[in-house]
């Protein structure tokens, strides 16, 4: 059976003590002594009881009316005796009173086991006060014994049947035999600790197995939904997606979803056969769709190659009809029958089909119920019924996806289920009482001492000052991390800022840069452009030039055709006789005599030359300088543009020449 492991909904403390804190590391003597020795009735010093007649009171002792003091003092008081228990065995029977009845106010177990458990109080008392070993709450055989049985009957109830009678038999025997074994005590209860613990942990053993079952058996049904409301999922989705004719409607909506809960149960949601069976449901419908007209021939190639490939793929897929050939042959004549009609281009009668239910649909769409956070497997509720005792039983499973509660008996039996909802509103009008697993005979014992949560036990124990050590070395530690972390935090900053301040610098050197190619670029177009504005004038005063000087050319011809005609007139006139005066009418056809200086200009400088020679054929003119070094060599016409342009200036002409020059030149400007 497992351990119960909650608390009282009502009463969460994380910090209380548990059954796991037992026993205790040493003695409560002294804190019983502090608490209870200023409270006791005590006798003075020469009218202690003696032990025997302490023991003989205490057996006497009506335990249902009385703690084990007050048992003592009604009896003395009733007879005369005025003989009081010592100061220490007064304080000790006052601290086990109080923790009988704290016992007896925790103590969650049904009768006539709880009956059975208060038979041991006379002995509790004579041990406490003959016992130091008692004052050690779970070290004592009687403390072990207590704690096993309360703890382990915290499930039992007489309508377990046999095995309930079984359980309450078993504890009756351990009772008999620890009274029986008063005198050996010790080792008769060692014994019967060792007994009843082999036949708890049997029953639980046997509990444990039935709990599996019903477990597993959950599991698989809980399985089993999913799979309906994940091949439901699938078909729908493929539905909608797709209009079918009714017969493959009523297919998909029958042995098909049977045969995709199967598939689900044997490979699982994300293996590859449950992919396959979702594509093969989706290839069925739209190989069943009719043909768009822009289509016809894909369509039809497509059909032929589904034909082909899908009745495998069915007859694969359609598990729940295995053992039945012939509902399988119907589906898939029903399959080529429809795309026969598809082959022949004729329409199918779609529609719409409903959409299976999806089973266990509204579970994922409550709320989550954070009241219930606490309740965790293994917790042990009581609950009151109308018709019937109340009812106790564990929790085996929570099943979050669907929302639900299984308990079962201390026999390992489903006895309750219910739906978080449902369950949070048995525990808000108080039919359902969670139990405190933890609490024992020990646990009383502790507390009515004062000793209730893990810091009293580490005070007790002297850890109190070592954790208080440990918690200051901590916080130093803490506030030093939390230092390191503000000094991370502000060197990071400072980074930060750092590289935002060289990021900032890196822009606006960019920035600077882009401005500056930007500028360099406008320049460079900005020469470009007079660059090209340039040339342009220079081609179009070149054209000018060149117009004008093709002018100058035609007048040139016509000077020198006029020139001509004037020294062959002149010749004719003087004889050919006359070779000098000849030669220079050669080498005047501008007029130019031979030896004539002119000044060559290049910017401000001017370079003087001479004529020297005249090629007539050729018509070209060369120049030389004062020592007869020929620099240059220019044609007539290329000589008659420079003259024009002011290039070349003539020293030393006839002025009939220059007024020559003058004519031509008032020509070309009109």
């Amino acid at each position: 059976m497992p351990a119960a492991t909650g608390t009282d909904y009502l009463e969460i403390e994380p910090l209380k003590l548990k059954a796991e804190h037992f026993p205790l590391p040493c003695s409560l003597q002294k804190r019983v002594m502090a608490r209870y020795a200023g409270t006791a009735s005590f006798g003075a010093a020469e009218l202690f009881m003696q032990a025997d007649e302490l023991l003989g009171y205490l057996r006497k002792v009506d335990y249902d009316k009385y703690s084990p003091l007050e048992g003592i003092l009604a009896q003395t008081e009733a007879i005369g005796d005025p003989a009081l228990p010592g100061r220490e065995q007064g304080a000790i029977l006052s601290w086990l009173g109080a923790a009988l009845k704290d016992w007896e106010n925790h103590l969650c177990i049904e009768e006539p086991l709880a009956g059975e458990l208060r038979r041991l109080k006379p002995l509790l008392a004579i041990s406490a006060v003959t016992d130091p070993g008692f004052l050690t709450p779970g070290a004592h055989p009687l403390h072990k014994l207590l704690d096993t049985i309360q703890q382990n009957a915290i499930g039992w109830q007489p309508r377990l049947g046999r095995l309930g009678e079984t359980h309450q038999e078993q504890v009756r025997k351990a009772v008999d035999a620890a009274l029986a074994g008063f005198g050996t005590r010790g080792q008769k209860l060692a014994a019967i600790n060792t007994e009843m613990a082999a036949n708890i942990a049997r029953a639980r053993e046997r509990t444990s197995r039935m709990t599996q079952r019903l477990i597993e058996a959950e599991q698989g049904r809980i399985r089993v939904a999913q799979s309906k409301r994940q091949a439901a999922l699938m078909i729908n989705a493929a539905l909608d997606a797709f209009p079918a004719p009714e017969s493959i409607g009523r297919v998909l909506k029958g042995p098909w979803y049977d045969s995709a809960q199967l598939v689900l149960l044997k490979f699982g949601e994300n293996s590859a056969e449950w992919e396959s069976m979702s594509r093969t449901t989706s290839d069925l419908l739209a190989s069943l769709q009719d043909p768009v007209d822009d289509e016809g021939n894909a369509r039809r190639q497509q059909i032929f190659e589904q034909v082909s490939r899908l009745p495998e793929e069915l007859r694969r897929w359609l598990l729940s009809l295995q053992h039945d050939g012939g509902a399988v042959d119907e589906v898939l004549e029903l399959v080529e029958h429809l795309h026969a009609r598809i082959l022949r281009q004729q329409s199918l009668e779609l529609q719409r089909i409903a959409p299976l239910a999806l089973p266990g649909s509204e579970a994922g769409k409550r709320p989550r119920n954070h009241s219930l956070d606490q309740i965790h497997e293994g917790q042990w509720i009581i609950m009151d019924t109308t018709n019937s005792p109340a009812l106790r039983a564990f929790l085996v499973m929570r099943m979050e996806e669907d929302q639900q509660l299984l308990f079962a008996n201390q026999a390992g039996i489903k006895v309750l289920q219910h739906s978080f909802a449902e369950f949070a509103r048995l525990m808000a009008n108080r039919t359902v009482t969670l139990l405190d697993g933890d609490e024992c005979f020990s646990r009383s014992l502790a507390r009515s001492a004062g000793l209730e949560t893990e810091d009293d036990l580490d005070e007790l124990t002297g850890v109190a000052a070592e954790k208080a050590r440990i918690r200051e070395e901590q916080r130093r530690q803490a506030e030093l991390e939390q230092a390191r972390r503000a000094r991370e935090r502000a060197e990071q900053e400072r980074m930060e800022q750092e590289r935002l301040r060289q990021e900032q610098e890196q822009l606006e050197k960019q920035r600077r840069e882009e401005e500056e190619a930007e500028r360099l670029r406008r320049e460079q177009e900005q020469a470009e452009q007079a660059r090209r504005a340039r040339l342009q004038k220079e081609r179009q005063q070149l054209i000018k030039e060149k117009a004008q000087a093709l002018q100058l050319q035609e007048q040139w011809v016509e000077i020198s055709r006029r020139y001509r005609e004037q020294a062959d007139l002149e010749r004719t006139r003087a004889g050919t006789g006359q070779a000098r005066e000849a030669g220079q009418t050669d080498a005047m056809n501008l007029n130019l005599p031979m030896g004539t200086w002119l000044g060559f200009r290049d910017g401000d400088e001017a370079t003087l030359a001479r004529l020297a020679v005249y090629d007539r054929e050729r018509d070209h003119y060369i120049f030389v300088d004062c020592e007869g070094k020929k620099i240059q060599q220019l044609g007539g016409r290329e000589l008659l543009i420079r003259i024009t342009r002011g290039v070349v200036d003539i020293l030393e002409a006839r002025s009939g020449f220059r007024d020559e020059v003058a004519r031509i030149q008032t020509q070309a400007n009109s």
